[in-house]
């Protein structure tokens, strides 16, 4: 393949993974603003990045795979790259919890409060040894 394609390629994905972030920040604030779930529509356009995102992946994975077939000096824009990646999936992470949280009754969200300092010590109190 041509340097120059596979750094076009590499922009692109790149591009497209920041324009992912932006729609997955939007996803996050409508579900903080709302307390429910995205509507139809804005599933939809989330949805029409994804075979886009899967040639990409499927191109990093290939650099992973057989890094002797890319031409040297890329190395910073498929860092780049992957780096987008790790952070879009730290976002649809976040944004599983709090779809997760818009979507369970009541009685379940109370209890996935949000814990208190004190809760959390406690709790890993019961497992640390006393004898250290």
């Amino acid at each position: 393949m041509d340097p120059d394609q596979i750094e076009r390629i590499l922009k692109e994905h790149i591009r497209l993974c920041s324009d992912m972030h932006e729609l997955f920040i939007e996803e996050g604030r409508i579900m903080r603003s709302t307390g429910a779930p995205p509507d139809e529509a804005f599933l939809k356009r989330k949805e029409a990045f994804l075979p886009i995102l899967e040639k990409g992946l499927e191109f990093l994975q290939r650099a992973n795979d057989k890094p002797e077939e890319f031409p040297r000096g890329l190395e910073p824009l498929v860092a780049e790259a992957r780096s987008q990646v790790m952070k879009l999936m730290m976002l649809d992470r976040e944004n599983e919890r709090l779809l997760l949280k818009t979507t369970l009754p009541p009685k379940m969200k109370q209890a996935m409060g949000r814990a208190t300092a004190g809760q959390v010590a406690k709790a890993y109190g019961k497992f640390s040894d006393s004898s250290t």
